[in-house]
């Protein structure tokens, strides 16, 4: 490049400037004023930094993403400066895992295979860079796509953006900075096809980086959208209640199950306080479920009264909401535990009424046991024979009883054995009468002769424990009426008394597992009540079916149905 008319090696005067960007002197006149060269004045002439015009030429070689082989007279063919850096590609790759090692010293540790096939891939890196970099601006556009799928790839596969992204400024500078150092070694002449390669090489790596990030950040994006809406979800449609509310109590948000939880409509619950929906039976105050708690979680445990009257327990396990680091609110989760709670106070009065019923035959035999073993010599015979009678009957009645347990056990399991054959209904009546103890007689109306096909055992069993139902919550007299519904539809069995009969809110559930006659307020003297549920097990597993008939002002009525022998 001719500078000698200056002295000065950096600065050419007009006419030399003039042929290294091809314009006419008029044109680089009014490229300095426009502000797109600098000109320096030096003794009354004026001359341009020769930097300023190879950077002018490679900004403008076909919008500057031309044809790198573009060269200037005098000047190296660029190609000479590729074919030199694709002999230092192996070199750069080394050079890379130095620096990678630097940055993430855990690739220190790496195995030998590891670290080759690393420099391996370098390696290939270097060379596809240099092959973008020695083409026009359609490759670029072609790769933009590729690269995408590479960004997506790593991003499903886990891997950290950080560490792509600092291997593509690792392989960028080490380009530019072996490009510089080739040309350097090279002489002056090599410096025009340095700088269009820099000029090619530093935005094309930027837009590949860019385009990979882009890859990455669009699938890290989707993902997040995708758990989102699946948190959305599983909240919109959860079993559980979950609500959110500010620092002052008011609702936030709330989802449908809570409004079927708490019996409002989902509408009243937004922006009402949470004090107003949520209402304790006991009077007590909801402001633990809007205070921060130990540790950010908290758990409690409260019967509410809805406003249909209906009571419900719920379970509340609520956290703080914080954003920045500051709460901004609280969250919970309310889960409806009132049919487990109901259940467990089920169970403990039934285990309360077992006790009961097991300690009193005890008492009753433990007493005459002690009053034979201790006055056997003075008592009369038939004193004796009505207290080995009296255990007799207590003995039995303990008998009954884990009898039954053990029936509805099997009949849970569906494996109750039963032997049904024809029977004679009056005779199992009577062996079921002489099993319930009583001190009257009971009203029974059945014809002679009626047979009917069932277990004897099971069906006395059925008869004892719906007489002793009569006797417990009823009132005298107790009937047993039999009648022959047709010759084809069986024979029906009823059992009567003549007390208030069951009441109505209980006649629904009257036959269910642990479902006992006005338990709450009944007199524990009694029995548990699991003959009903027995009794419609054993008539079922017959052939039958039992029911209650609500009959006003006559006392309760349960009947039940089994089939008619057939020829």
């Amino acid at each position: 490049m001719p500078s000698r008319s200056t002295g000065r090696p950096h600065l050419l005067p007009l006419a030399d400037a003039a042929k290294v960007i091809g314009l006419p002197e008029d044109a680089v006149l009014g490229l300095a004023a426009a502000g797109f060269i600098s000109r320096v004045d030096q003794g009354g002439e004026v001359h341009f930094p020769l930097s300023d015009l190879k950077a002018f030429v490679a900004r403008n070689a076909d919008n500057g993403s031309g044809n790198l082989f573009l060269t200037e007279p005098g000047s190296v063919d660029a190609a000479d400066l590729l074919k030199a850096l694709h002999g230092k590609t192996a070199q750069m790759a080394a050079r890379a895992f130095e620096i990678f090692s630097e940055v993430f010293p855990e690739a220190a540790d790496w195995t030998d295979a590891e670290h080759a096939r690393f420099v391996a891939q370098a390696k290939a890196r270097f060379e596809a860079i240099l092959a973008v970099a020695s083409q026009g601006a359609e490759v670029d556009e072609a790769l933009v796509e590729d690269l995408e799928e590479v960004g997506a790839a790593a991003a499903w596969a886990g891997s950290p953006l950080p560490q792509l992204l600092v291997l593509l400024r690792i392989s960028r500078d080490l380009v530019v900075q072996t490009a510089v150092e080739v040309a350097d070694e090279r002489g002056r002449h090599w410096s025009l096809p340095l700088a269009l390669l820099l000029t090619r090489v530093l935005p094309a790596m930027d837009r590949l980086t860019d385009s990979i990030a882009q890859g990455y950040w669009s699938v890290v994006i989707g993902r997040e959208a995708e758990q989102k809406a699946r948190y959305e979800h599983v909240v919109e449609h959860s079993s559980d209640g979950v609500y959110e509310v500010d620092l002052n109590g008011c609702v936030q948000y709330a989802n449908p199950q809570l409004a079927v939880i708490l019996g409002r409509p989902l509408d009243q619950l937004i922006d009402a306080r949470l004090g107003e929906v949520v209402t304790p039976m006991d009077g007590a105050s909801v402001g633990p479920l809007m205070s921060e708690p130990p540790g950010g979680a908290r758990r409690l445990e409260l019967a509410i009264l809805r406003p249909d009257g209906v009571r419900r327990v719920l379970e509340v396990r609520m956290t703080v909401r914080t954003e920045g680091g500051q709460a901004v609110g609280f969250q919970g989760v309310v889960r409806d535990v009132t049919a487990m709670r109901d259940l467990e106070n089920d169970k403990n009065e039934f285990l309360a009424l077992m006790t009961y019923d097991l300690r009193q035959p005890l008492t009753t035999m433990l007493g005459l046991g002690a009053t034979l073993e201790a006055h056997a010599d003075d008592l009369a015979t038939d004193r004796i024979e009505r207290m080995g009678a009296a255990i007799r009957r207590q003995a039995e009645r303990i008998s009954r009883l884990a009898d039954d347990l053990y029936d509805i056990s099997r009949l849970d399991a569906n494996s109750l054995l039963l032997s049904p054959r024809r029977v004679e209904v009056v005779a199992v009546i009577e062996s079921a009468l002489a099993t319930v103890e009583r001190g009257f007689e009971v009203d029974v109306d059945a014809p002679a002769g009626l047979e009917v096909v069932a277990d004897p055992r099971r069906l006395e069993q059925v008869i004892a424990n719906l007489v002793e139902n009569a006797l417990t919550y009823g009132a005298l007299p107790v009937q047993v009426r039999v009648a022959e519904i047709s010759s084809d539809g069986g024979v029906e069995i009823a059992v009567i008394d003549h007390g208030t009969g069951v009441p109505s809110a209980l006649v629904p559930s009257l036959f269910n597992r642990l479902r006992l006659i006005a338990h709450r307020e009944r007199d524990r003297s009694k029995s548990t009540g699991l003959g009903l549920s027995l009794v419609k097990g054993l008539v079922e597993a017959m052939g039958g079916r039992v029911w209650y008939e609500q009959v006003p002002g006559e006392g309760a009525d349960f009947r039940f149905t089994l089939p008619f022998p057939r020829r």
